[in-house]
């Protein structure tokens, strides 16, 4: 191996150590996480709903707004999840699915509780 081969070598490799360096200081750190807890958000909407149906003075039409109200919901929901990423530059999980300590995530359910009038 001649001091030629030597030193091109040499070089090729300072050149991938400052690619590599480069990548790592300038890379985005990581995917942000964020927990959605969808069962508390129908939970909620079914005790709305229902106490508008249990109510003695409820007329029939405002039973039937709270029926058609609980048929939409899914929409709505599916709606401000959809716009959530966007919003937070995060990863939405649902609650079921994280395993451990949550505590180190946010918390996204009281914002969609109180966007969708929960």
């Amino acid at each position: 191996m001649t001091i030629r081969h030597i030193a091109l070598l040499t070089a090729l490799n300072a050149l991938l150590t400052l690619g590599v360096a480069a990548y790592v200081w300038l890379a985005p750190t990581g995917t942000a996480f964020a927990m959605l807890d969808v069962v508390e958000l129908y939970r909620l909407k079914e005790r709305q709903v229902a106490a508008v149906l249990v109510k003695r003075d409820a007329s029939d039409a405002d039973r039937a707004a709270a029926i058609q109200h609980a048929g939409n919901f899914g929409a709505e929901l599916a709606t401000v999840v959809e716009s959530l990423p966007q919003e937070c530059r995060c990863l939405i999980l649902v609650r079921g699915a994280v395993t451990g300590s949550s505590r180190q995530l946010p918390d996204l359910t009281p914002l969609v509780r109180q966007r969708l009038g929960l």
